[in-house]
């Protein structure tokens, strides 16, 4: 494999454009301008126009609830919870219904069911408001996600073609034209992740603690959303450890300032008092129950890690040279962090928003459980696990079950170039990809729980271009290799093509009625009945 490569690269002179550099033509500004049309030409093509019942899964949920605040009635779906989605839709209809864009903005402007019209235009309004705002949501992640890749890898073209990558990611590129809950969850936890690899990098700032007391945040208001990046949270260490400085350590703030120990007891103080502002959120969270119980409670399982991302920080500091000073100062901020985004639960407080944050994985197992009766039972767990296993390995290969998943092959390209990063003795690069593409196998796995659904790509996805953005960096002769251009651009076609899929089969394909929602709509216990539904007993 080596001698191919030296024989089919081209030798790298100055001002000499290489095959990679005419993948990724445009300035990254503008770069990110088009991938932004592309995006935006899609969700109009296919997307906003969805029916509004046409992805009630989430949808019909997240507008439902939204009104309630509005109204204001307390919140009523807390599964995923979901708090931050229906909080900030709450808020976007109120604002859209102020400048008259959107005519009803709380449950008791609804027209009566008796109103078929008035009662499916309020709906479609509402729900295209929400689609509207799921799309800004995306366009933010996207060029969010390109902005911090260009810092860790140095390129634009590598972050513009990442930011492109992540464009069209099969479950992101759904997501951006509903209502689903993944979108922030994962954004949050994604643009934390990428800030704290940036910042090690980067080596010793008298800022770094606060940027990971940034992370932090951004990672706890992803819980409140999804708990399902619980799983991303326990990878966190494993992800974070192979990145450290690019420079040998010096003299700096948290060696050399007299103001080190005075910032550590700010940082400490601010730490104290963000817990005493949450404590109540907290002890209602850890007091309340979720159905499923398992034999190793949230009472363990939380505590446990928290030690674990402790020690993992310690083991940090010591591999890469950190100061004691600004390791304490991270660790408080770390906590501070996660505090103030608990703190969000009070702005339209409802303790089962707390009880779900902190029981999530009671919560998975319930909805797991539902979907895959053998999880529950010990004689057939084993099985289960290998079906899982077998089922991601299918996945992942493709052909053996193809999806509107296109990131697949950008995964063929990590497992090469990982490949030959072993074989170049990059021993480093392939430390720092391999937790990426572990955890990216692991969570799916775990994800067989509901199936892999297409929404959980969501969650891995955005691991894998991280991944082929850090072997493209540090592997600069595969840019001049004479098959980069011509695999590139059927990369760039295959996802460009191959992500739409799924939104043109919503739009243009399926013929099912709104009928098929029906069984959902009693759960809404405010609403009479949908006109296309018959009246649950005992209302309407």
């Amino acid at each position: 494999m080596a001698d191919t490569l030296r024989m089919g690269a081209a030798t790298s002179h100055p001002g000499v454009a290489s095959p990679f550099e005419r993948l990724a033509p445009l300035g990254f500004g503008t770069g990110l301008l088009v991938i932004c049309g592309f995006m935006l030409a899609s969700f109009l093509i296919a997307g906003f126009w969805f029916p509004y019942w046409r992805v009630a899964d989430m949808d019909f949920w997240v507008v439902y609830n939204a009104f309630l605040l509005n109204t204001p009635l307390p919140q009523e779906y807390f599964d995923h919870p979901g708090y931050l989605s229906i909080l900030l839709l709450s808020y976007w209809l109120r604002a859209l219904h102020a400048v008259g864009l959107v005519h009803v903005a709380s449950l008791s402007g609804v027209p009566p069911v008796s109103d078929a019209a008035g009662f499916a235009d309020t709906w479609m309004r509402a729900t295209q408001a929400g689609r509207v705002l799921s799309f800004l949501f995306m366009i933010s992640y996207v060029v969010a996600f390109s902005c911090l890749v260009k810092t860790i890898v140095g390129d634009r073209r590598i972050a513009g073609l990442a930011g492109f990558f992540l464009a069209c990611a099969g479950g992101l590129t759904m997501q951006m034209r509903i209502m689903r809950t993944e979108l922030l969850a994962t954004g949050f936890f994604m643009i934390a992740l990428l800030i704290l690899i940036a910042v090690a990098k980067q080596g010793e700032r008298a800022w770094r603690p606060a940027a990971v007391g940034l992370a932090s945040l951004l990672i706890t208001l992803g819980m409140l959303n999804k708990i399902q990046i619980l799983f991303l949270i326990c990878a966190l260490p494993a992800l974070l450890l192979p990145f450290g400085p690019e420079t040998a350590p010096r003299g700096g703030f948290w060696r050399q300032s007299r103001y080190a120990r005075p910032a550590v007891a700010a940082s400490a103080i601010v730490a104290a008092v963000a817990v005493y502002l949450a404590k109540d959120i907290v002890i209602a969270g850890m007091a309340g129950r979720i159905g499923a119980s398992l034999r190793i409670g949230s009472a363990i399982y939380l505590p446990a890690l928290a030690a674990w991302i402790g020690i993992a920080m310690t083991v940090y500091a010591l591999l890469w040279r950190v100061p004691a000073t600004e390791t304490l100062a991270a660790m408080f901020a770390v906590i501070a962090g996660c505090m103030i985004g608990l703190l969000a639960l009070d702005i339209r407080y409802n303790v089962m928003n707390a009880v779900v944050v902190f029981h999530p994985m009671e919560q998975m197992f319930s909805w797991a459980s539902g979907a895959e009766p053998d999880i529950v039972n010990a004689s057939t767990r084993y099985a289960f696990l290998l079906r899982s296993i077998v089922g991601v390995i299918a996945r992942h290969v493709y052909l053996l079950h193809p999806s509107s998943r296109p990131t697949i092959f950008i995964e063929w390209f990590v497992v090469a170039a990982t490949v030959i990063a072993i074989h170049r003795r990059k021993w480093m690069l392939v430390a720092q990809v391999a937790p990426l593409m572990l955890t990216v196998w692991c969570v799916d796995t775990l994800s067989m729980g509901r199936g892999l659904k297409q929404e959980y790509f969501t969650l891995t996805d955005p691991l894998i271009i991280i991944a082929a953005a850090l072997l493209i960096a540090q592997l600069a002769e595969l840019q001049y290799h004479r098959w980069t251009y011509r695999l590139g651009a059927l990369l760039i076609a295959a996802n460009a093509v191959i992500s739409q899929f799924e939104p043109v089969k919503q739009a243009y394909l399926r013929k099912e009625g709104p009928e098929i929602w029906c069984h959902l709509y009693p759960y809404a216990v405010r609403i009479e009945h949908y006109p296309f539904c018959p009246p649950s007993p005992g209302r309407g």
